[in-house]
């Protein structure tokens, strides 16, 4: 008897681990797949070929209210329009809800979230999943101690594609297209959507100033998160032209791409970074040192109160450097590029766990679920 399983999902970075378990769900001929995304999800799915149906809702910082109950009413008619065995999730940032959290609240069959950072978890509508896929057993550790959900450890199926890629080629192309020279040394800045934050402002500035201290050849190059806006974009690059910076912007070619250009990728917390730890796993030698800009008190409040970062283990294990002070930003941006910290972080990154196999571990945990019937009330 075939089960169908409703998919959902607003934000990046669970869409691309939830594209490969997508992928594996249509290889199987006792599941059915639908899915339906709000922006900018919907773009990522249509871009890997899924099928796909728009929520053309906004999510919401309320809880009650307008939006949130068309939010809801929405979730209520997908559940009656499909009918599903189960429902799998993306995951909102931990300050508002959408297509996701609402789903999650209304529904009754077994639920399911794929996370996409560590211990995250998002009850914005007052529901948490039944079951939280994770990158790791410290992640199902993480989200069992912070908010009592239970979880399992499936890996990280957006980066087993990874094992497939012709990561000498791709750096050699994109540097090429970027007019790399041999010695050059190649910055790379990955945006993220914290304008509203002083403390943001103030952290590319310092990054700016100290890559412009520093001796040529160099090049820099930014690439802005799904969630900036094109003004967003605008002002990043003002600031750092007004720190003395000039600065490439990339866009549409994927975000691996980008980092295999880069001999050295700076953010402030974003997800890319483990993006390059994965790219240095499968890597036959040393290629991209990623850096968090984790130095302005602003920035580190904002995570300790959203993401805890300083748990995570890509820092915990070096698989990114961190840069805790602004008087340590140029020499260890100058240091980044130099062998010897390239190639600790690449043996760093040869100890994380292998991500092939993720997307099949996730849909075992899926069907055994479905076998243990429907969600208690």
């Amino acid at each position: 008897m075939s089960r169908r399983l409703l998919m959902t999902a607003r934000d990046a970075a669970a869409t691309f681990n939830l594209i490969e378990i997508g992928h594996a769900i249509l290889q199987r001929p006792n599941l059915e797949l639908v899915i339906h995304a709000q922006r900018p999800a919907l773009d990522y799915f249509r871009k890997a070929g899924l099928p796909v149906e728009p929520v053309e809702l906004p999510s919401t910082a309320a809880r009650e209210g307008p939006e949130a109950r068309d939010l809801r009413a929405h979730a209520r008619q997908l559940l009656e329009r499909h009918r599903p065995n189960a429902v799998v999730c993306g995951l909102s940032t931990p300050f508002d809800g959408g297509i996701d959290e609402a789903l999650l609240a209304e529904t009754d069959v077994p639920s399911f979230v794929m996370q996409d950072f560590w211990g995250e978890a998002n009850a914005h509508f007052g529901r948490y999943a039944d079951c939280y896929l994770g990158l790791d057993e410290e992640a199902v550790r993480l989200t069992r101690e912070r908010h009592g959900a239970d979880g399992v450890a499936i890996g990280s199926p957006r980066h087993a594609v990874y094992g497939d890629l012709d990561l000498e080629g791709i750096r050699a192309r994109t540097r090429t297209a970027l007019d790399v020279s041999e010695n050059t040394l190649v910055y790379g800045l990955f945006g993220q959507a914290l304008h509203r934050i002083e403390g943001y402002r103030r952290t590319l500035r310092s990054w700016g100033r100290a890559l412009s201290s520093l001796p040529a050849p160099r090049l820099a190059i930014y690439r802005k998160h799904p969630r900036e806006s094109e003004a967003d974009a605008r002002a990043t690059l003002d600031i750092l032209a007004e720190a003395g910076l000039e600065c490439v912007q990339t866009h549409d070619e994927p975000i691996e791409e980008t980092l295999l250009a880069c001999d050295v990728a700076s953010s402030a917390f974003s997800l890319c970074n483990y993006d390059a730890a994965y790219l240095n796993y499968f890597a036959p030698r040393p290629l991209v040192t990623p850096i968090s800009l984790m130095f302005d008190a602003e920035i580190v409040d904002y995570c300790r109160k959203n993401i805890r970062l300083d748990e995570f283990p890509f820092l915990r294990r070096r698989l990114a450097l961190a840069i805790r002070s602004p008087e340590k930003l140029a020499s260890t941006l100058a240091a980044a590029g130099e062998p010897e910290t390239r190639e600790a972080v690449w043996k760093a990154a040869k100890t994380m766990a292998d991500p092939r196999g993720a997307a099949d571990r996730a849909l075992a945990a899926i069907e055994s679920r479905m076998e243990a019937g429907p969600r208690p009330t």
